[in-house]
């Protein structure tokens, strides 16, 4: 079959796992965009093949280029509304990210989104990730779930303790929020049945320290550690929670 000149046909096999992944990830780096792209079957993957179908999408208006040359080693994309209608099209759609959103995410999220993506990537590549939803999908999922998550978590992530899977949601916090904020929080995880776990990671030392202090009265299954760490040792990482202060492997508490 023969395709008018310059035309832009969508193989839903190898353009669809790739905008979805950008639109889940809120931002990504090209470098972690392709290293994603070679855990889906049926994807391109060489790097010549990757680059070619990513220059099509930029070309054809599907994704964007984020101008934050500090924030990755290679460039950064985001996906547009004429990627999100595309994705809806092919009847792939969420309630907080999608073609009539008034505002796509604001780059000032480019760097949490980034170290989610290495999270997630480091877990890949250690054989430990058996599932992982986003804030997109967990936020959409929230709005249309009658049993939803008592909270918006920056992800929910499935992993591989030996032969069995293992659930937990995930926070990752860069910065502190107001007492009040941190108020609406803690009501938040002692109302939580979805998960039995909570893992706080933070971008230093003096947060997690706060953290623990403000949500000292929480009942939940909480654990609190440093994101470089978890990105190191993941699943051995010694953690902090309400009720041992001096600190326990994460894999003890996941079980």
């Amino acid at each position: 079959m023969r395709y008018a000149k310059n035309s832009l046909v969508i193989n839903p096999q190898r353009d669809i796992p790739l905008l979805l992944q950008v639109r889940n990830s809120r931002f990504i780096s090209h470098q972690q965009l392709f290293e994603f792209m070679q855990y889906h079957q049926g994807i391109d993957q060489s790097r010549s093949s990757f680059n070619w179908r990513t220059r099509r999408l930029l070309g054809s208006g599907y994704l964007s280029v984020c101008e934050c040359r500090s924030a990755a080693s290679s460039p950064v994309y985001r996906i547009t509304k004429e990627g999100l209608a595309l994705l809806e099209h092919g009847g792939h759609f969420t309630t907080v990210l999608h073609s009539r959103t008034e505002h796509l995410p604001h780059v000032s999220q480019i760097f949490h989104a980034l170290e989610l993506n290495g999270i997630q990537l480091r877990l890949r590549r250690q054989n430990l990730l058996a599932g992982w939803h986003s804030d997109v999908e967990v936020a959409s999922f929230n709005n249309i779930s009658r049993s939803p998550y008592q909270k918006d978590y920056d992800a929910v992530v499935d992993v591989w303790l030996g032969d069995k899977r293992v659930c937990f949601a995930l926070e990752y916090e860069r910065s502190l929020k107001s007492a009040r904020q941190y108020e609406r929080v803690r009501q938040a995880l002692e109302s939580e049945q979805q998960v039995g776990c909570i893992l706080y990671l933070t971008a230093g030392i003096e947060i997690l320290v706060h953290l623990v202090h403000e949500f000292q009265p929480v009942s939940t299954n909480l654990a609190f550690a440093n994101a470089p760490d978890f990105a190191e040792l993941l699943l051995d990482t010694t953690v902090i929670t309400l009720r041992n202060l001096s600190g326990v492997k994460f894999r003890e508490v996941l079980r």
